[in-house]
């Protein structure tokens, strides 16, 4: 019978050298083990702890970004706090709510539309204002996060493959010479393997974190969180029952009541007042119903709703509206509207931080700053609204004031070269502060207000810049004709009308009459007549029954007679000099017969006032010298320079200088 123990022995002696040469490849000596050079050792520990620390660093990172993504609110306040504060439908009406402005977050919607109902309520514009400065810290805080959180974890993964690569080449065995190719591509193998798998586990865990939808778990904490604060919820909007007010709508009957805008409602720069001021002396105090210091400087004019006279100032750092009492002029409140992160850090003099004069309606004032920010405040100084349109572009400083068009405001944002399609004009609905319509423009930045002007029996807002004179319908936006009849530059005074004759003037290239019943590009077809005198580079032109006036800023006030046109579309015209030296920025402003014009000049400004009953011309056009001595009824010594324009009211005339607001009537108790 034949013996099984060779065949034992065999597989006993293979097994067994199987199982040695496994021990001796175990044993076999590393690098570290081998190495004779000081602080090896040393080096290999360091580079196990920094694998062990970036490596749960990388993971704490990865989750970081993760809680950021999904809008834990871990920040501002306790967690508690914040999840009660959150959406419970964090992902609408955004995919993500690491996306979603502020602003578009439920819980500030349902303010806003409360806010709606209820337009009065303090409570809720409180709560509005700090909700909104809590999502925005939030949601800029989140984005700081995210990107130091990146930057941290790029740091660590580099740490860990650091660590990792040099306790792999200090654990290297050393090779057996008769193996040394098979061990090296097991020993490559290997290490491809780890590093693949940590890469895997790295970008999956990134990957999975960051773009998946959020867990059960996340909703589950939030239900934990509101259990435990059952006993102290956190405070309930409460929406008080009002009566609903009724949406803002202007007429033209309200407007001619007040005076809204800059040169009143239409622009045309025409009050209306029964026994007008026509001497005083600021100096002394004859005539001066009152005065009062505006706290901060500023070029806008003064507006005027009921017993309220509004104004602007703002300096570098500070953007305040000022509201005075209409018959004593004591400040009642001043709105600090500054937001620091949109600073402009210089400007002209001659435009300064405040130069756009603001719009009231009735319930809120409007007000346009150098910086580009349209801000709204009701008429107790409560913030309501803003829009930042940017730091405008502009060589000389941003002036453009507003318009106010029944319903809503006018922006005219002209920017820049005008090329890079950021000029536009924008009409916000009061009632909303939604944007009714944009339309974009070609203009470069430019000076001019955009007006309202009643052509026919509908309206169009008239703009002027550099080439073009442009109107468009207030209703949709939309561009009714253009006139290139513009140069020189950026473009000052704002337009005017007569009848359905729009009036542009500027100092280059010269006057242009156009009939604005036209379409399209109307400049070889509804430009009525020309002039070239007084020539103005800021102030914005007059119009009577009879003559169109411009005044340039030496002093010279030119008027045309539209009803003697010669056969080069020139119109006939008379000239007056208002006296040397002068110094004209202010816009004139006409009361009936009266003219009135401020001058700026240092040291000595003074206040014309003309009476056009007095003008008498010859055969050519001109004046006679009896009617040019006769029309400049009164100088009226000012304190200080006016570059405003003035409005007038219940037969009060009302004018800012540099540091002070005028009330000047027909008083004889002198105001010192």
């Amino acid at each position: 019978m034949p013996t099984l123990a060779p065949v034992f022995d065999a597989g006993f002696v293979g097994t067994l050298d199987i199982i040695l040469s496994a021990v001796k490849m175990h044993i076999m000596t590393t690098v570290l083990e081998a190495t004779t050079i000081s602080g090896v050792r040393l080096l290999y520990r360091l580079a196990l702890l920094l694998a062990v620390i970036s490596g749960i660093f990388s993971v704490v990172f990865c989750i970081i970004l993760a809680v950021n993504y999904h809008g834990l609110p871990y920040t501002n306040g306790s967690i508690a706090e914040r999840f009660l504060l959150s959406d419970p439908s964090y992902r609408q009406p955004a995919d993500d709510s690491f996306n979603r402005l502020p602003t578009d977050e439920q819980s500030f919607l349902a303010l806003r539309q409360a806010l709606e109902q209820n337009p009065l309520d303090e409570e809720i514009k409180t709560q509005i204002r700090e909700l909104d400065h809590q999502l925005r810290t939030d949601f800029f805080q989140r984005r700081a996060i995210a990107s130091q959180t990146t930057h941290f974890l790029i740091l660590s993964t580099l740490l860990f493959f650091i660590a990792f690569q040099t306790i792999g080449v200090l654990k290297r065995q050393i090779p057996d010479p008769n193996t040394m190719e098979q061990k090296k591509i097991k020993a490559e193998g290997w290490g491809f393997t780890v590093v693949l798998s940590w890469l895997m586990l790295c970008v999956g865990l990134f990957v999975g974190l960051l773009l998946t939808p959020a867990l059960e778990l996340e909703q589950m904490f939030f239900d934990k969180l509101s259990a435990d604060l059952a006993g102290t919820p956190a405070p309930a909007v409460v929406f008080p029952a009002t009566e609903p007010i009724d949406p803002i709508k202007l007429t033209e009957e309200i407007l001619i009541k007040n005076w809204v805008s800059f040169r009143n409602f239409d622009g045309n720069g025409i009050g209306f007042s029964a026994n007008p001021p026509i001497r005083w002396d600021g100096k002394t105090g004859e005539n001066i119903i009152w005065k009062s210091e505006v706290p901060l400087p500023g070029n806008s004019s003064p507006i005027i709703w009921e017993n309220r006279l509004f104004l602007t100032g703002a300096d570098e750092n500070t953007q305040k509206i000022f509201c005075y009492n209409l018959e004593n002029g004591e400040l009642l409140w001043e709105a600090d509207v500054t937001r620091p992160e949109a600073k402009v850090e210089e400007v002209m003099e001659d435009t300064g931080f405040a130069a756009p004069t603001p719009v009231v309606d009735g319930r809120h004032v409007y007000a346009m700053f150098a910086n580009g920010e349209l801000v709204a405040v009701d008429f107790n100084g409560k913030f309501v609204w803003r829009h930042s349109f940017g730091i405008p572009d502009n060589h000389y400083g941003f002036s453009s004031s507003l318009a106010l068009y029944f319903d809503r405001v006018i922006v005219q944002f002209d920017n820049g070269d005008g090329e890079d399609g950021t000029s536009k004009l924008v009409a916000f609905d009061l009632n909303t502060r939604d944007i009714l319509w944009e339309t974009a423009r070609d203009m470069p930045n430019s000076w001019a207000s955009p007006t309202i002007k009643k052509i026919g029996d509908s309206y169009q807002i008239i703009t002027c810049a550099n080439p073009f004179a442009i109107a468009y319908n207030p209703e949709n936006g939309e561009e009714i004709w253009r006139c290139r009849c513009l140069s020189g530059g950026d473009v000052g005074p704002s337009a005017i009308s007569k009848g359905d004759i729009v009036l542009i003037a500027n100092v280059s290239p010269r006057t242009s009459a156009i009939d604005a019943t036209g379409s399209g590009d109307v400049t070889e077809t509804h430009v009525v007549w020309h002039g070239g005198n007084a020539l103005p580079d800021t102030a914005s032109p007059l119009a009577t029954e009879e003559y169109f006036l411009t005044l340039d800023s030496g002093g010279y006030l030119t008027g045309y007679d539209p009803k003697v046109i010669d056969n080069r579309k020139r119109a006939r015209f008379w000239e007056l000099e208002l006296g040397y030296p002068a110094n004209v920025y202010s816009s004139p402003l006409r009361v009936g017969t009266y003219v009135y014009i401020f001058d700026k000049t240092e040291g000595g400004a003074r206040a014309f006032v003309l009476d056009l009953s007095k003008i008498a011309v010859v055969e050519e056009g001109n004046l006679t010298e009896e009617s040019a001595a006769a029309m400049i009824i009164s100088e009226n010594p000012m304190p200080e320079p006016c570059v405003t324009s003035p409005a007038i009211l219940n037969d009060r005339l009302y004018i800012r200088s540099t540091t002070t607001i005028y009330c000047i009537g027909n008083s004889t108790v002198p105001v010192i």
